[in-house]
């Protein structure tokens, strides 16, 4: 018999829906700033971690922001170790990203959390 594989779906129970969230976690929210992406996170206490997307109308059309919120949310089911536990992560793209695929997420944004997962 072989072991249960690690759960890497993104339920909807790992998501900010409401506005209000994406309001509190902008405003109290940690903020770490790279060259494509302004990232906050704030704790929020539920055991879990939860991904929320902002993707302006400036970072192109629809085909382009519909193609950076799939790659972001990937990386986030792919790489949850790296966020903070039991908390609020809200990302925020700049306009104009130079992302073309998982490998530029995961050296820009793995690489802003590495020094926050650990405290300093």
């Amino acid at each position: 018999m072989t072991e249960p594989a690690e759960d890497l779906s993104f339920s909807k129970e790992d998501r900010l829906l409401k506005p209000e969230e994406f309001a509190r976690v902008r405003k109290g929210g940690r903020r770490l700033v790279t060259r494509g992406f302004t990232l906050y996170i704030l704790a929020n206490g539920l055991g879990r971690t939860r991904l929320g997307l902002s993707v302006s109308a400036k970072t192109g059309n629809a085909v382009k922001r519909n193609r950076i919120k799939r790659l972001l949310r990937e990386f986030f089911r792919l790489n949850t170790l790296l966020f903070p536990e039991s908390a609020d992560v809200l990302v925020t793209v700049k306009s104009h990203t130079h992302i073309s695929g998982l490998s530029d997420l995961t050296g820009e944004i793995g690489g802003a959390l590495r020094p926050a997962r650990s405290g300093k």
